[in-house]
């Protein structure tokens, strides 16, 4: 089995300024956060990555423009904070007690994800931006921090004996969620409420635990 470095919860930056900043729980600072995200989330999808910018993303926000230049300096940084925070809200780690409903209530909330507004312009931003090297770095960091946020259910699957020791889990997330991403994105073929059981079993199939 692939190791995948420790969870670590909140945003993978290691500014701790800002991290201090994020976990502060309620308050003016947690609102004026959440303000901040929803407006480069809305400026995302109308604009694209192009034409979005700081000074934009505070005037939607009704934030004073340096305010956000103290938590991020550049547009970067605040997209993938504000990224991290949706995701770890819409695709939590379930904990249902078996692997196979674990990964069919993932798959079920990324299928959700993708459909909506923010899903839509996030993957849009991310085609968008293959020639940006800071996104590039900061997806793939990203993507890590997912993987490791999500390794818990292997690691219990492993304990109950469904899951052999020897799985990459993180070659085995990639597959689990890429064919939802085919549909939605390359073929727009229909992607149901019971693809993600299909899914989970057919690949379940080939790496449980003999």
């Amino acid at each position: 089995m692939k190791t995948l470095r420790p969870n670590v919860p909140g945003a993978i930056s290691t500014d701790k300024g800002r991290d201090a900043v994020r976990r502060r729980p309620g308050g003016r600072s947690a609102r004026v956060q959440d303000a901040v995200f929803e407006a480069t989330f809305q400026l995302l999808g109308e604009r694209g990555y192009e034409g979005l910018s700081i000074a934009c993303i505070a005037e939607r926000a009704g934030v004073h423009e340096t305010s956000l230049y103290r938590r991020w300096k550049t547009k970067e940084q605040l997209i993938l904070d504000a990224v991290n925070q949706r995701v770890a809200q819409e695709i939590p780690a379930p904990d249902t007690g078996v692997l196979r409903s674990d990964l069919v209530a993932v798959l079920q909330s990324l299928r959700l994800f993708l459909q909506s507004r923010v899903g839509q312009a996030l993957f849009q931003t991310a085609v968008a931006t293959l020639h940006v090297p800071e996104l590039c770095a900061l997806r793939q960091e990203h993507w890590q921090d997912r993987c490791a946020h999500l390794q818990i259910l292997f690691d219990r699957a492993i304990t109950r004996g469904e899951l052999s020791p020897q799985v990459d889990c993180q070659f085995l997330l990639e597959m689990l969620s890429g064919i939802l991403y085919m549909r939605f994105f390359v073929v727009n073929e229909p992607v149901d409420e019971m693809l993600p059981e299909r899914v989970v079993d057919l690949i379940l199939a080939g790496v449980k635990s003999s």
